[in-house]
């Protein structure tokens, strides 16, 4: 039996795809700019009200609850003993949430009730901030060590794709931004190079293997030879994430939105972002410079 080798010319469609990340990557960051993130108290600062009924009481009731009498911005989590603990903005009415869920549920107790200041939130933003980069650092010394210098950009090109395109998301869903979706921010970053790597990989092999073939059709043949890989880690990864967005509760679907965006945009850069830059970034460097780019 003779099996067909699948045969997309996926660099064909590299134009189309330059446009359509020019518009969402420049649309991200308008939608940042003047929009701006909804960021959580982690990051602004607020209160924090942690109750023990004298029952078991779902959170989902509770976030129904306070909606029903007109409180916003806020966040509301079970924990494993049973209390219940509310997070609002500074902006918002701390005290009269804390009554209304001391008279509502009866003999309830008051655990705690405490602010979370500006400067510890300046210091989380800090330290957030420093996490990414470190990630991108080390990320950079990785790709550096593994590729060659024009293939390492264009991997680290598609990774600020990438995160810049999902805080897009968020900024335009207005989802809250906190130090758990920063995680997950980062956890996307990684998911976007190890996909890159991969693709990578099978191009540098491909290289050795087919000396006279040229770029652009070693990279096509390396696409369609991990595409089914691709797809698949990629299918799996999302239906995971798909079940939490739907039924994770209010906190794990603001994480789990993060994983939605970035595997979908992670996956289509590795084919349409990454790739396509490695060919004409190198085309570009290697004009002139006869087999420059059968080096890497």
């Amino acid at each position: 039996m003779v099996k067909l080798q699948k045969s997309i010319p996926f660099m064909d469609f590299r134009l189309k795809a330059y446009i359509l990340s020019l518009v969402l990557v420049l649309g991200s960051l308008l939608l940042i700019q003047f929009r701006g993130l909804n960021l959580g108290l982690d990051f602004t600062g607020g209160y924090v009200i942690e109750i023990a009924p004298p029952k078991p009481v779902d959170e989902t009731k509770v976030e129904e609850l306070l909606k029903e009498h007109g409180f916003k911005s806020f966040l509301v989590q079970e924990t494993k003993n049973g209390h219940i603990i509310v997070k609002v903005r500074l902006d918002q009415p701390a005290k009269e949430i804390e009554q209304f869920l001391l008279k509502h549920f009866k003999n309830a107790k008051l655990v705690r009730f405490e602010m979370i200041g500006a400067v510890f939130s300046s210091e989380l933003k800090q330290k957030a901030i420093y996490a990414v980069l470190t990630a991108l650092l080390l990320i950079s010394i990785y790709l550096g060590f593994r590729f060659k210098t024009v293939w390492a950009i264009t991997a680290l090109l598609a990774l600020f794709h990438d995160v810049i395109v999902t805080l897009g998301a968020y900024s335009l869903t207005f989802r809250e931004v906190n130090l758990e979706v920063m995680g997950a921010l980062l956890t996307v970053a990684g998911y976007s190079v190890t996909d890159t790597v991969v693709v990578f990989d099978r191009i540098r092999e491909n290289l050795k293997m087919r000396p006279a073939t040229p770029l652009k059709e070693i990279i096509n043949i390396s696409i369609n030879e991990t595409l089914s890989r691709t797809l698949m880690t990629s299918l799996t990864t999302f239906a995971v994430a798909f079940v939490l967005y739907l039924f994770g509760g209010e906190m794990l679907s603001n994480i789990a939105f993060a994983f939605l965006v970035g595997i979908v945009v992670g996956t289509y850069s590795s084919i349409f972002v990454a790739s396509a830059l490695l060919l004409d970034i190198t085309n570009l460097f290697s004009k002139g410079a006869k087999g420059g780019v059968r080096a890497a």
